[in-house]
């Protein structure tokens, strides 16, 4: 009996000297923990933003090929470009492909002025002005040179870098 009530005198006084000792974070621990954590934070809010950017750039570089493949459909639809005769239309804009239904697309600020120009083969040319189109905050570069534009395998070709680039780059090659 002795020995229970002395094993429960021990039990005690070492849950009392543990609830006793007051030893935790000090104020200059706490604060450096606080400061790595927002460190760490900081840096992921600038990875992902830079992520989003990306994604949103890759997103207009997909809209500039999804117009091209819808102006690919619209001239072969249309009996009136190049048809050989001297009334043939030779260029037609980003507006004549969304007015046929061929393309539905709420990116493009200024679907007049993207021209695509039917060459003396056949072969199909886009242009497009500098800020039709919006990644963020941030505008476009011109695509292409106004009256002759970038080819299909050009408009294939083309990356974040030549669409949104400072300076930008030369065109994807042919």
């Amino acid at each position: 009996m002795i020995d229970a009530i002395l094993a429960e005198e021990t039990t005690d006084n070492r849950l009392n000297k543990l609830l006793k000792d007051e030893r935790g974070l000090s104020l200059v621990e706490l604060l450096a923990v606080v400061v790595i954590l927002a460190i760490i934070a900081g840096i992921g809010v600038i990875a992902i933003g830079n992520v989003i950017q990306n994604a949103r750039e890759d997103a207009v570089v997909s809209d500039i090929q999804q117009a091209f493949s819808a102006a690919v459909l619209y001239q072969s639809t249309n009996s009136n470009l190049n048809d050989g005769t001297a009334n043939a239309v030779l260029d037609f804009t980003l507006e004549d492909v969304m007015d046929d239904g061929l393309l539905n697309s709420t990116s493009w600020e200024d679907t007049d002025n993207v021209m695509f120009y039917i060459g003396s083969t056949g072969a199909l040319t886009m242009y497009a002005p500098a800020g039709v189109l919006k990644a963020g905050q941030e505008n476009s570069n011109e695509i292409g040179v106004l009256g002759t534009g970038l080819t299909q395998n050009q408009i294939n070709g083309l990356t974040r870098e030549y669409v949104f680039g400072d300076p930008q780059p030369a065109p994807p090659p042919l």
